[in-house]
């Protein structure tokens, strides 16, 4: 996939590039499948924005880092803006061998804020924050269900906190949209996030929703908004 979008951003021209995990990249590239409709939200939200999805499946900070050092960076003309969200797989220790504090999260974020800044100063950024993630008294409705431990989940919460200190209001933007994703009592809703990390269809409309007014003004577009509110399926598949 790698390889891929590299030749992709030395080709092509875009005005908005996404970058992150497996959040961003089953926005609309997960083309089997449960969250195969997520590519309707991608068609109506980001397709007219001339974007790219520079998402990728498990990456954490070091690893969105050295995509974008060998190549996912050579754009022949800079983005509008650049929407980072990254950093949940680095507080993950169910599922990774090596886990970070908050303040290396921040700094990996940091890091790759500084290299776009470096390559395209003239590309605004977009930090949003990272996504919360559901613990273990909570259940999820689409199998295999990610339930976090205490750490990780505290990991998240500090490190998106951190991470609005790259903001300057010029060049960096930082945004928290966590909320669409919560029930009022704090706990994941599962209608948008059916294994309590993943958008669902719902979920990432819900999160492109929240975003657009932001993005709207950086792009120096209108908000994209949907004539019929996002609504969750009664069950997952």
């Amino acid at each position: 996939r790698h390889e891929e979008k590299v030749k992709a951003v030395r080709s092509g021209t875009y005005d908005l590039a996404l970058i992150g995990d497996s959040i961003t990249h089953s926005l609309g590239e997960m083309n089997d499948g449960k969250y195969a409709p997520n590519q309707a939200v991608w068609k109506r939200h980001f397709e007219p924005r001339h974007a790219i999805n520079l998402g990728m499946n498990g990456q954490r900070t070091e690893e969105i880092l050295w995509n974008l050092q060998n190549g996912e960076l050579d754009f022949a003309k800079s983005p509008k803006v650049a929407m980072l969200l990254i950093g949940t797989n680095n507080s993950d220790d169910r599922h990774f061998k090596h886990v970070h504090t908050a303040e290396e999260i921040f700094a990996g974020t940091k890091a790759i804020v500084d290299l776009i800044r470096q390559r395209h100063p003239d590309t605004k950024i977009l930090v949003l924050r990272i996504f919360p993630r559901g613990g273990d008294s909570e259940t999820g409705v689409s199998p295999p269900a990610f339930n976090s431990s205490k750490q990780s989940i505290e990991t998240c919460r500090r490190a998106g906190e951190l991470t609005a200190q790259l903001a300057d209001g010029k060049h960096v933007f930082w945004l928290d949209v966590n909320a669409v994703f919560l029930r009022p009592d704090g706990t994941i809703n599962t209608d948008r996030m059916w294994d309590l990390l993943h958008p669902s269809p719902a979920g990432a409309e819900a999160w492109v929703q929240a975003v657009e007014p932001t993005l709207a003004t950086l792009m120096g577009d209108r908000p994209i908004v949907d004539p019929v509110p996002p609504t969750a399926p009664k069950s997952a598949p």
